[in-house]
């Protein structure tokens, strides 16, 4: 029989035991009622883990603690569609350490990849009798490399790499595994390895193949990308007809506040350094600058 789910924390006292455990859960969920379903037939469900109603009141929550140990966040839903992905986006930036597993009853394919990108470690899905959140938490620690790194490679090196990628959204998380692990190679913040750099690019990436393109897969995408120990570049190039850039609205004023979509060119140049469209908007480069690095004792393009 599967075991009932209970709060014993009535989903207040979000900050005080997890501090004093080397490993943290909390859960998310919208929805109290589907969480209770999903938890009674899930095995092994975190019935201690204090729950939080929405992404924002968690993220409120973690800002308490003098020190984040490492924690795993269940985030449960209906749909994949429900999640508040700028939120999402937020709690990534800010607390780039964490491990997210969304539990979904259905997810479509954007909303999937949408999720992967962000940095979500997994996303489970029913039947959700044959699955068991305990081993799903107690598995979701990264993998350790099995080569050595040349402490002074990196140091001394720079990578260009292209990619040539038809419009298809599935092609984009494999771009950004490859693009934040040379950034975690060449000594870049983690918060800019794990988060920034790589939600930066998904926006760039993912602009030409919706709105470029059109989302015809007879049309390609051109990636080129540049990394060094002082500098990171990417060129994305659609074939689509441009775009007006002056025509892009603002969405932190007037009615954009209200809308889902239209933040990409926003969230790009708040995260990095340098933006910008070229060839009528069938164009756009971005540049952000190590912290880390030294501009005297590195390589520059």
């Amino acid at each position: 029989m599967a075991r009932k789910f209970s709060d014993p924390t009535g989903g207040a006292s979000a900050n005080t035991q997890p501090v004093r455990q080397e490993r943290a859960v909390f859960v998310v969920a919208p929805d109290s009622t589907f969480l209770e379903r999903v938890f009674s037939i899930c095995g092994d469900p975190p019935v201690a883990a204090p729950r939080f109603p929405t992404i924002e009141a968690l993220a409120d929550a973690l800002t308490e603690f003098e020190r984040l140990p490492l924690a795993f966040v269940l985030l449960v839903a209906p749909a994949g569609s429900d999640v508040d992905i700028p939120e999402l986006r937020h709690l990534r930036l800010e607390f780039p350490q964490i491990v997210i597993i969304a539990v979904l009853e259905a997810c479509d394919q954007q909303s999937a990849l949408r999720l992967q990108s962000i940095g979500v470690h997994g996303i489970l899905l029913p039947p959700f009798e044959r699955v068991s959140l305990g081993r799903e938490i107690a598995t979701a620690v990264p993998n350790v490399p099995n080569f050595k790194r040349h402490p002074d490679l990196m140091r001394r090196a720079s990578v260009r790499f292209d990619f040539v990628i038809p419009s298809d959204l599935t092609y984009v998380i494999g771009i950004n595994y490859h693009i934040s692990s040379l950034l975690k190679e060449f000594g870049y913040p983690p918060q800019d390895t794990r988060v920034n750099i790589p939600l930066a690019c998904d926006e760039a990436i993912t602009n030409a193949i919706v709105h470029g393109n059109g989302s015809d897969a007879d049309k390609k995408v051109s990636i080129h990308i540049y990394v060094s120990q002082n500098r990171f570049r990417i060129r994305v190039r659609d074939e689509g007809e441009g775009f007006d850039l002056s025509e892009v609205s603002n969405p932190t004023q007037g009615e954009a506040l209200m809308r889902s979509s239209g933040r990409g060119v926003y969230l790009m140049r708040n995260i990095m350094d340098l933006v910008e469209f070229k060839d009528g908007g069938r164009v756009v480069e971005l540049e952000k600058r190590n912290a880390n690095g030294s501009e005297n004792g590195g390589r520059t393009a």
